[in-house]
């Protein structure tokens, strides 16, 4: 269909039409005339990409053609910068440990970056992602215009909120959320330049979870901005929902206090982080 980035198609009779969502144009083909090149119809007036960093980052992070072998790309694992729900043996701690996918929403403010924290910062991992991940090497303006695109993305509301605001099990689960330990290291203070809340005091903790070649091993503290989309949970997503997180895969209270809490309260406390 020609242009960049189809993200939808429709037909209408004998003619299809696509959406090319980095070419601002819609393209439409003859179904019954295949040697007729497609009618590219622009939507607005053309972008410079080379002027807007964000735009051309967001196209750089979905172009499967920029890897060595043209088969991926950052959105492969990372679909609109968040999870697949997947774990990937990446070798920047060696082989056989298979890792979840993390979400980059605040990363740029969350630093060390990685499950174990293994990357300084976001620039260092997304130039490392081009190296080691996509196994190509592009000019260092490439980097920042993925800093510029990861940056740019904002949190979406969780559905667990009513109206916006927090629901009386949320509420409830709120001071459990404190009672348990679990704000001492996804702490509430913790704020990006514009009060955004991160929720993590970018510290690295063994909390009990780790196994095989991962036990007794520190992991990056995560985020739980978003939480609510970012299932299964813990480094190797053995925790399929939060619930699991608070009480099968907690069962020494390293990971929060919360072996005393009732059924009910690992309800309301599992609402409140998945409403953050």
């Amino acid at each position: 269909m020609g242009g960049d980035g189809p993200r939808g198609v429709v037909t209408i009779g004998r003619r299809a039409i696509a959406a090319l969502y980095f070419a601002d144009a819609l393209s439409m083909a003859e179904l019954d005339n295949a040697a007729t090149s497609p009618t590219l119809l622009p939507v607005g007036p053309k972008k410079d990409l080379a002027k807007d960093r964000t735009r051309r980052g967001e196209m750089l992070y979905n172009d499967g053609s920029m890897c060595f072998q043209q088969w991926q790309s950052c959105a492969s694992c990372h679909p609109d910068g968040r999870v697949d729900g997947l774990n990937w043996d990446l070798l920047n701690d060696g082989m056989g440990n298979p890792k979840q996918t993390k979400n980059e929403l605040y990363t740029q403010w969350t630093p060390p970056t990685m499950v174990t924290g293994i990357r300084k910062d976001m620039h260092e991992c997304n130039r490392a992602g081009l190296i080691h991940i996509q196994f190509v090497t592009r000019p260092e303006e490439d980097v920042h215009c993925f800093d510029a695109y990861v940056t740019a993305m904002k949190p979406v509301p969780s559905p667990y909120l009513v109206n916006g605001q927090l629901s009386e099990r949320a509420k409830r689960g709120e001071t459990l959320f404190k009672k348990a330990k679990c704000a001492d290291c996804h702490t509430t203070d913790s704020k990006g330049p514009n009060g955004e809340h991160l929720w993590t005091d970018r510290k690295a903790y063994d909390v009990g979870v780790g196994t095989g070649t991962e036990a007794g091993k520190k992991f990056d503290t995560p985020t739980l901005a978003e939480v609510w989309r970012t299932a299964p949970y813990l480094y190797d997503g053995r925790a399929l929902t939060m619930e699991e997180v608070l009480t099968v895969a907690n069962p020494k209270d390293a990971h929060g206090e919360t072996s005393k809490l009732s059924p009910e309260e690992i309800k309301d406390l599992a609402e409140y982080v998945l409403s953050l």
